[in-house]
Parts: C-alpha cells; structure tokens; sequence
C-alpha cells in the first residue's frame, strides 16, 4: 500500500512538473522527479492521497465553536434550509420547482407517442 501511494505521488509530481519541463523542453528524469516529491513530503506541501488514489485536502481549521455549528444546524433544521445528506455523505439538493404542469408534460407525452418524435437518445 505505501509503495502504491508513492508511485501514486511521484505520477502526480511528475505529471505537474512535466508541464513545466514542457515549457523547458527538458524531461525530468526519475531521480528529479523522486527528489521532488520528497522535497514536497519535506516542506508539507505533499497533499496525502487515499487508498483509491483520490488527493484528500487538508481540513481547515474552524474558527467556529462545537456550540455555534450546533445552533446553526438547528436554526437551519427549523427554517427549512438544512439540506439532506445520503448514508454516503453527499448533499442531497432539493428538486426544484417544475413550471410546468403535470396535465401539459401529459399532453406533450401524448402527442410525442402519436406523431413518434419521441427521442430517446438513440
């Protein structure tokens, strides 16, 4: 795993600085490319990256109290502003508001069946 997330990190180094070396007309041997990336790991500017290959970005800092972040989670839950979040973790957007009727998109369906406009995507 650690060997994965190395190789992993010296492709990502090496990608961002191939753009430079392009500029340069001069590739990047693997020596550079290693004593960049340990560079980076040296100075924190190494972003870590998961076992699915994904770069995680560093938490922020709040500035906010455990308290605070709970009262505006209630006050959002009351007003109606909270949005759902899925077992996964994502923000489940509420849908918006459809300007057209349920009897129109009814009719429009109808006539697309008799006239055979329909498409599919095909």
């Amino acid at each position: 795993m650690k060997n994965s997330i190395l190789a992993t990190a010296l492709i990502l180094s090496s990608s961002l600085l191939a753009g430079s070396a392009f500029a340069a007309d001069a590739p990047l041997t693997r020596e550079q490319v290693r004593a960049s990336v340990l560079q980076a790991r040296a100075d924190g500017s190494l972003l870590p990256i998961n076992d699915k290959g994904v770069i995680q970005a560093k938490a922020a800092p709040s500035s906010l109290t455990r308290e605070q972040v709970q009262a505006s989670v209630l006050q959002a839950r009351a007003d109606g502003t909270l949005l759902p979040i899925n077992d996964k973790g994502v923000i489940q957007a509420k849908a918006a508001p459809s300007s057209v009727t349920r009897v129109a998109t009814r009719a429009e369906a109808v006539i697309a069946a008799r006239v055979h406009t329909q498409d599919f995507g095909g």
